[in-house]
């Protein structure tokens, strides 16, 4: 579903009255040829350069643009991406939800298991069949030049909550497995699949100063010229002299090393209805060392919302056909390892045609329209957890309800 050959335009002033609209704004059509087994990206030139995306249409009808922030790391803001209203939604979702896979909590890290890491004192929860997380996780792979939504290439809506004081040490999003302990294979130069692109999204407004900025710390400030960088040890004797953090954070410590930093590098602030994407791979799949970014300490009494969509270059692990190191799988099943992610459920949902009311039911996860469930169409394989409910509808109205259960592997049938 990943095309191989793509389009954008963008905008640029020209003095020339070809391809030029009446406020004289020429329009360039760039066609972008990709390496069989390889995804799209796009491919900027310089920063400030538009790529108008009229195809894909924002909750307001406006048309979506992306503006380059940064070259290395690559860096857009997104327009016309998401509004407050879905983002008020995505955080009343979270804050109701209770199961304790999605709910929100003290941030982890790691490829498998949990792990708290004293440098991510961030919560966080995941929405991943929500209404609005459904919309939004659409819209992120149309943007990034998807043909069709597949739900085995994204994460589940990472929604994140940033008290005062709390941030998130700089990461990369690329998951690295170097001793290819895992039994995902997560090379994603060769045959794996990892993450390779991230869209953040911001339901917060926060002022200069305030912090909570999302922290690129091997890029520096949209435009400014070399001779204007501030360097570490004047970013940081700076910020001591202004008090900003005095009494909030301890000297010397990673917090305010993170907003020292966050005020003299690559930096973007949060206000509501913001969206930025990142790439964490370049286009051969290497990972891209230069995203590495982080979460800077939110140093006023308002916390900060955002949420985040990581998308991967093929089947992410847990799903039917991900990329596996086959040895370690053998390994593990020889001593009797369940394979990773067991709490996610195999669900399989058959229309048996027996029942003439159901020639042209509809499958819903909750209130989220999922697919056509008739006579003519074919199965739904869905990864799921215990507890979530699916909705069979006809006329919108539900005829019948299945209520996820705690086996591994799972069929419904109407």
């Amino acid at each position: 579903n990943n095309p191989t050959c793509t389009a954008s335009t963008t905008t640029t002033t020209s003095s020339s009255s070809k391809n030029k609209n009446d406020n004289g704004v020429r329009y360039e059509l760039h066609l972008y040829a990709v390496s069989a087994g390889r995804v799209f990206m796009f491919a900027p030139k310089h920063v400030g350069e538009i790529f108008e995306l009229p195809h894909v249409q924002g909750p307001e009808g406006l048309p979506v643009s992306l503006e380059v922030l940064s070259l290395s790391p690559r860096v857009f803001d997104i327009y016309n991406f998401f509004d407050r209203d879905e983002s008020a939604k995505i955080v009343e979702k979270a804050l109701k939800e209770t199961t304790e896979t999605h709910r929100m909590k003290r941030s982890t890290t790691g490829a498998s298991g949990y792990h708290k890491n004293s440098k991510r004192t961030s919560e966080n929860g995941f929405d991943t069949h929500g209404k609005e997380a459904q919309i939004v996780k659409r819209r992120c792979m149309h943007i990034l030049g998807f043909d069709e939504y597949e739900e085995s290439l994204t994460d589940g809506l990472q929604v994140l909550r940033y008290n005062k004081t709390t941030g998130y040490y700089p990461h990369l999003d690329w998951i690295d497995d170097p001793r290819k302990k895992e039994e995902h294979n997560y090379d994603s130069e060769g045959m794996g699949s990892n993450r390779f692109a991230t869209i953040l999204l911001y339901m917060t407004d926060l002022e200069e100063g305030d912090g909570g900025e999302t922290l690129f710390s091997h890029g520096w400030p949209a435009g400014q010229a070399e001779e204007d960088h501030v360097q570490y040890d004047d970013a940081i004797k700076a910020l001591r002299e202004s008090g900003d953090v005095e009494g909030i954070l301890e000297r010397d410590s990673w917090e305010e090393t993170m907003v020292a930093k966050c005020r003299s590098r690559l930096a973007v602030r949060p206000h509501s209805s913001r969206a930025v994407l990142f790439y964490s791979q370049h286009p051969d799949g290497k990972p891209d060392r230069s995203s590495l970014h982080g979460g800077c300490p939110v140093i006023t009494d308002q916390p900060k919302w955002a949420a985040n969509l990581w998308v991967w270059n093929s089947i992410r692990g847990g799903f039917p056909g991900s990329p596996k190191n086959e040895d370690v799988v053998a390994k593990n099943r020889a001593a009797n390892k369940s394979p990773e992610n067991n709490q996610q459920k195999s669900v399989k949902f058959f229309n048996t045609k027996s029942d003439e009311r159901m020639r042209h039911a509809q499958l819903f996860f909750q209130d989220t329209f999922w697919g056509n469930y008739g006579f003519d169409d074919p199965p739904h394989g869905i990864n799921s957890f215990k507890g979530h409910k699916w909705h069979v509808k006809v006329d919108g109205e539900i005829v019948k309800t299945f209520t996820i259960g705690k086996e591994k592997r799972q069929e419904f049938h109407i």
